[in-house]
């Protein structure tokens, strides 16, 4: 299974409607400096083959910086995510930004 790629607009839709789980893959010292507020911190260097915990029964959103990486890793990704339907937000937190979303730091 591969993840679908979701653009910022509907990410955000469905963070309001409580309708999707949204994974930072980003590394501590990235998530210290900047978040997208209600993000579930799980880096990349800490996935393993096993399901991530605490996700739920609803879609999966995955981002990172600019999105590449979430796209080079997403087999992996697409593993952890439970059997939950899996995305990558377009673009990441980057894209985000330029939206003009509030990220916390």
């Amino acid at each position: 299974m591969s993840l679908k790629p979701v653009d910022v607009k509907t990410v955000e839709k469905w963070l309001a409607d409580g309708d999707c789980v949204l994974v930072d893959i980003r590394e501590p010292n990235e998530t210290a400096a900047e978040r997208i507020p209600g993000a579930k911190l799980v880096p990349l260097s800490g996935i393993g083959n096993d399901p991530i915990a605490d996700l739920g029964d609803k879609p999966v959103v995955f981002h990172c910086k600019g999105g590449m990486r979430t796209q080079k890793f997403e087999n992996q990704l697409s593993g952890c995510a439970g059997g939950c339907e899996g995305f990558y937000l377009e673009g990441g937190i980057e894209a985000w930004k330029k939206a003009g979303h509030k990220v916390e730091s």
